[in-house]
């Protein structure tokens, strides 16, 4: 939110007059300003852009709502410029610029959302696993209204409305991706709370829960690739880096506690074989291609998990000769080199949802052109193609008479 503007300078002649409607366009310019405040102070308060976003978005559901059941009268006194710049894309974004009260609408939501998912991010390193995955759910809620309702509805008005003209999260594929990832994370959260209570957990479900993470993942990915590929190329390389180590390692994890819930059942050789499959997740990758992680120490962001990864490897290579060796002395099961394809697990067990998102209801605002002005004098809002045909129906008619 890089341009003020101000509903209340823009509506003054055809709703200055109107107590109801000047109170609200004051408001709005108000809550406007604090939440450009909030996305621009220098140290930000994810609760903080919620809360403002929150208190926005009926203010500007208003105003598109009261311009859109009466465009006759809709007229301005200055133009709207909305400017907005991306919260998601590396480096500094150039702004995109719309005179669209839909657009500003679109991104408040996408402000709520983002700043949804920095609360997580807060609860998560706080320990509290369980409001981090409540605020992953309500940031997936809000990004697939986004990508299933909002976006679509600007786009179908007929609008001049181009995905590159747009901020990656104003647009539909990057929108219906992070809804995904949102989910994928706020499952890990499901996973922390249950391996921080006490006593040994059902490893089964939490494999499902893994797999279904990896899953995820890799969803969003694809729909990156497939459906905002240039959204994709604006963001940070490093992250998309970061997705496939998260890839990885729940593949990893699956597999690890897959095995341990196969040896507790007393199916030693089969055991062996996932667990040895987890290790073989936790190695190096040779190339971006292939599977395995990505090197950490070429990664800014996964540098400061080296030693994590590495105790993991140990931990699980620790088990695998100690349930190895059980094996050869105790067991004489067989292992099988490769596993069997009806011992495969292949679904994972989704947990987190999606939580419901609903634009609040409002009511249109009064507006009327006072007898004393000329409408000549203001400026109409954006022309759709409604407009557009009737004026060229008018000079075809002009023509034939």
């Amino acid at each position: 939110m890089s341009r003020k503007v101000s509903f209340a300078k823009s509506f003054a002649t055809v709703g200055g007059h109107h107590k109801e409607t000047k109170a609200v366009m004051t408001k709005a310019d108000g809550a406007r300003s604090r939440l450009n405040d909030a996305l621009t102070s220098k140290t930000i308060s994810h609760e903080r852009v919620v809360t403002e976003s929150q208190k926005y978005l009926p203010l500007i559901h208003q105003i598109l709502l009261t311009c859109k059941v009466q465009p006759e009268v809709a007229r301005l006194d200055e133009r709207l410029l909305f400017e907005w710049t991306s919260g998601v894309e590396m480096g500094t974004p150039k702004p995109f610029s719309s005179e669209a009260l839909m657009y500003d609408m679109v991104m408040c939501m996408a402000c709520e959302a983002l700043g949804r998912s920095g609360c997580a991010t807060d609860a998560s390193i706080a320990g509290d696993f369980a409001a981090a995955s409540r605020d992953y759910s309500k940031a997936a809620g809000i990004f697939s209204h986004l990508a299933e309702e909002a976006l679509p509805q600007w786009i179908a008005r007929g609008s001049d409305v181009n995905d590159e003209n747009l901020p990656t999260e104003a647009t539909v594929g990057a929108c219906k991706a992070f809804s995904k990832l949102c989910l994928a994370e706020g499952q890990q959260m499901a996973v922390a709370s249950v391996l921080i209570k006490p006593g040994a957990p059902n490893y089964k479900l939490v494999a499902k829960l893994c797999l279904s993470i990896s899953q995820q993942l890799e969803e969003f990915i694809s729909i990156m690739r497939k459906e905002a590929f240039s959204q994709m190329s604006r963001m940070d390389p490093e992250f998309f880096t970061l997705v496939t180590f998260q890839v990885n390692l729940q593949k990893a994890l699956a597999n690890y506690f897959y095995a341990r819930s196969l040896w507790d059942e007393g199916k030693y050789g089969l055991a062996i074989a996932f667990l040895s499959e987890a290790t073989i997740c936790l190695q190096t990758r040779s190339h971006s291609g292939s599977s395995g992680l990505p090197e950490l120490s070429k990664t800014t962001s996964l540098r400061a998990l080296q030693k994590d990864v590495s105790d993991l490897q140990k931990h699980m290579g620790l088990v695998l000769k100690t349930w190895e060796d059980d094996n050869s002395h105790v067991y004489f099961e067989g292992v099988p080199k490769n596993i069997p394809k009806e011992e495969k697990f292949t679904q994972g067990v989704q947990l987190s949802k999606v939580a419901p998102y609903e634009v609040e209801s409002v009511d249109p605002l009064p507006l009327s052109i006072p007898e004393k002005r000329s409408p000549a004098k203001l400026k109409p809002l954006e022309r759709s193609d409604s407009d557009l045909a009737r004026e060229l129906q008018k000079k075809l008619n002009a023509g034939l008479e």
